[in-house]
């Protein structure tokens, strides 16, 4: 059989990472599914439920169903001992072990409800220092201009990036599938310019969150049977600015979450500068059309969507995911 090249890599070569890589894949995702009724059964048991505002009998659904992904991640890495090398694993763990760890805080605020928002952007800080052992380049780059900045990117400007990412992936919220739909479109989209940049092997980091994600995404869409909770959007949002400053594009990154940056300084105008009594739901009309809490207009984009025009849940989500998908192709085209 002769040696064909595909991307620089010997054609056996690549076929047998693809192999791996699939089969990791399809790890994530089918412990992730298997996961799902049993933490649903359990999470009704136990009376994790919230109501789900915008319908019309407002029915409890269970709420912190993220930790599925959580349970697909940690299945899917131990599995993949038996197909990857030591360093391969060394790299995966390290990576993981941060996103992980912030799932797990993701549970606690889900647990005992944090109200501090600085006690939260400290925590998050902090545990995301080990990622700091992955960084490839200490130097930002834009264009054809670059500052070297040393120990401090990787120990400031990382695990700030990481947190901000992870709670305004967190903050975009509070519709069927809102959360979880975003962060699958900036998955694929980081997973694209990844492979464009570096190539078929640099897709293995994605590989344990992206296929939790798949395998989670259909139960939050309208009607949704579970929401992601904290530990779902805590655990996936450090993960894509993970990814975001191991694979070496930051400014993209920041380019795609500009919707999210929006959101952001929406809410912290709107909550911490205004200081506004926050009202985190709105309601609905007679024609199902979502109605926002008049003090919260100018809050944060799905309220600010229903606002301008009359949009169901479904609708107002569809939108939100256009409005990002935008910035992705975007993105992927100038950068």
């Amino acid at each position: 059989m002769n040696d064909w090249h595909f991307g620089g890599i010997m054609g056996t070569e690549t076929l047998q990472i693809i192999y791996k890589y699939a089969v990791i894949l399809i790890y994530s995702f089918f412990c992730t599914y298997w996961a799902l009724p049993y933490v649903m059964a359990k999470l009704k048991k136990y009376g994790y439920m919230v109501k789900d505002y915008y319908k019309k009998g407002k029915e409890k659904i269970p709420v912190m169903g993220g930790i599925t992904m959580l349970i697909g991640i940690l299945i899917s890495l131990s599995l993949s001992v038996i197909l990857l090398d030591r360093l391969e694993m060394g790299d995966l763990f390290i990576f993981y072990f941060v996103i992980v760890v912030y799932g797990l805080y993701g549970i606690l605020d889900d647990l005992f409800n944090f109200r501090t928002r600085y006690d939260k952007i400290i925590v998050t800080m902090i545990l995301t220092l080990p990622i700091a052992s992955l960084i490839p380049d200490t130097t930002i780059h834009l264009f054809d201009f670059s500052i070297g900045l040393g120990a401090a990117y990787s120990l400031l400007f990382v695990p700030i990036f990481i947190m901000f990412v992870a709670n305004s992936i967190n903050l975009h919220a509070g519709y069927n599938g809102l959360s979880t739909g975003l962060e699958l479109i900036l998955l694929i989209t980081i997973a694209i310019r990844s492979y464009m940049v570096n190539g078929i092997e640099s897709l293995l980091v994605f590989l344990p969150v992206l296929g939790a994600v798949l395998a989670f995404y259909p139960s939050t869409f309208y009607p949704a049977r579970a929401l992601p909770g904290n530990v779902g959007d805590f655990l996936v949002g450090s993960a894509i600015g993970a990814l975001m400053v191991t694979q070496n594009m930051t400014w993209f990154g920041a380019f795609i979450l500009i919707p999210h940056i929006i959101n952001f300084l929406m809410d912290s105008y709107t909550i911490l500068l205004r200081r506004i009594p926050d009202v985190k739901f709105g309601g609905v009309d007679k024609d199902n059309h979502i109605v926002a809490p008049p003090s919260m207009k100018f809050k944060s984009l799905k309220f600010l969507i229903v606002s301008w025009f009359k949009l169901t849940e479904k609708q107002a989500t569809l939108w939100l995911y256009a409005f990002t998908a935008m910035f992705c192709v975007i993105g992927l085209l100038v950068f």
